[in-house]
């Protein structure tokens, strides 16, 4: 009690004639984990540095003085207290039984200085408890919008200088296997000068043939994000751009010549040839004597034949200068892997394993080692998903007895005057005629 009220000298005639300071009641809460539950810096301060009390004393559920500094009853005195806590050797990271740490006890209260001052002094924003849940989950929970937007950005800052470190790990790596990698082929080069050339000639030819492969896979899965690489029936027989180079090579002057006999072939023919499957028209008729745009397809008939002619190219164009990669490339050297518990490990061709392994994510480590196993291009972005117009539903148009809806018709009238209500009766009895 006299912990409770803040009754300094009370307390210390009471710690004085008890068999121990750590005396406690049913809870296992002992005279610092009521100073600490309401606040009372002095009393803390005497306990601890009087009767010499462990900041870190727990109660029978693994509650600590810095878990019951933030609660409702310590009010605004609990940064101060938390302060005097941290700065005794209090532990920022220590977990009661249900797994609940100092900063997600403050989370929850939404004390927005004693987070900071968590965080300051290096608590763990990714600690879980034993649901699973963040402190930055219990601040989203319970509304804290200040708290979450904190919490937010420490753990995006604190993920960002563990990322950093880790790469600078992973470069250390690197750059120790790049010498070991080079003195290898050193050693290799003058034991058997013929047999490097050939195996160096080998490793380029192969990493060509991969960078093809790559190429090759990274293009057909592009064209299946973009559902375009099964077109229908009807458009199978369409023209692509290499059969267009073709004609364009064809002279004018012999284009536009119509041999005798034959007449000139309009452009609904040539259409209604492409549509219904017959045989292609001679280069000459198919090429004409001026440009013209073609026409959209104006058909809204669903079952009506398609009469567009839409195609895409054949290959991705790389450029005349496409962007190289300078980083090195260790696929002849270097082997990854995972383990049993999908860690990645990393082992050289003749050393053995390499460790500790950096703790990056497995894709991180594989493209900074074998930076010429991905496609050189960029790849889509994954926000966009194209519908291709094939699959573009197309309506029918109203038919006569389908000319205008009853109910609209009806609520937009101002007046049912007796035409109206004739034509409406009519159109219904029509309507259930035909039914």
């Amino acid at each position: 009690m006299a912990a409770t009220v803040g009754n300094l000298h009370w307390l210390q005639e009471c710690l004085q004639k008890a068999e121990s300071p750590n005396q406690a009641d049913i809870n296992g809460f002992s005279a610092i984990h009521l100073a600490a539950l309401h606040g009372r810096l002095e009393c803390l301060k005497l306990v601890v540095e009087k009767f010499e009390v462990d900041v870190n004393l727990a109660s029978l559920t693994g509650w600590t003085p810095i878990h019951l500094v933030m609660n409702k009853e310590s009010g605004p005195r609990a940064l101060e207290c938390l302060q005097y806590l941290i700065g005794k050797g209090a532990d920022i990271n220590i977990q009661n039984q249900g797994g609940t740490s100092p900063l997600h006890k403050a989370a929850s209260e939404g004390r927005l200085n004693c987070i900071i001052e968590l965080v300051k002094a290096g608590a763990d924003v990714h600690a879980k408890d034993a649901e699973g849940q963040q402190p930055i989950d219990l601040c989203r929970i319970w509304a804290h919008r200040s708290c979450a937007r904190y919490l937010s950005d420490a753990m995006w800052k604190i993920d960002k200088c563990n990322f950093a470190r880790e790469m600078q790990k992973l470069n250390q790596i690197k750059s120790k296997c790049q010498r070991s990698e080079q003195n290898f082929w050193k050693l290799e080069k003058v034991r058997s000068p013929q047999l490097y050339e050939r195996v160096k000639s080998f490793c380029v030819c192969l990493l060509q043939r991969e960078q093809e492969l790559l190429n090759t896979v990274a293009f057909s899965n592009w064209l299946r994000e973009k559902q375009q690489q099964q077109l229908p029936g009807s458009a199978k027989r369409m023209h692509f751009p290499e059969d267009r180079a073709k004609l364009d090579a064809v002279p004018k002057k012999e284009v536009a010549k119509v041999p005798p006999g034959e007449q000139k072939i309009s452009v609904q023919a040539k259409r209604r040839a492409k549509v219904k499957g017959e045989p292609n028209l001679s280069a000459t008729a198919q090429a004409p004597t001026t440009k013209s745009q073609r026409a959209w397809n104006g058909s809204v008939n669903p079952s009506s034949p398609l009469v567009t002619n839409i195609f895409r190219p054949t290959t991705v164009r790389l450029g005349t200068n496409p962007e190289a990669c300078g980083d090195h490339d260790f696929g002849s050297f270097l082997f990854l892997s995972k383990d049993s518990q999908g860690q990645p490990v990393i082992e050289m061709a003749y050393n053995g394993r390499l460790s500790p392994v950096p703790n990056l994510p497995y894709e991180v480590i594989e493209r900074s080692l074998f930076p010429h196993a991905r496609p050189i291009r960029v790849t889509m972005p994954q926000g966009f998903k194209p519908t291709h117009i094939f699959d573009v539903k197309r309506k029918r148009l109203p038919s006569l007895e389908h000319r205008w809806t009853d109910e609209i018709a009806v609520s937009l009238r101002e007046t049912l005057d007796p035409a109206f209500r004739a034509t409406l009766k009519a159109h219904l009895s029509a309507i259930n005629h035909s039914s």
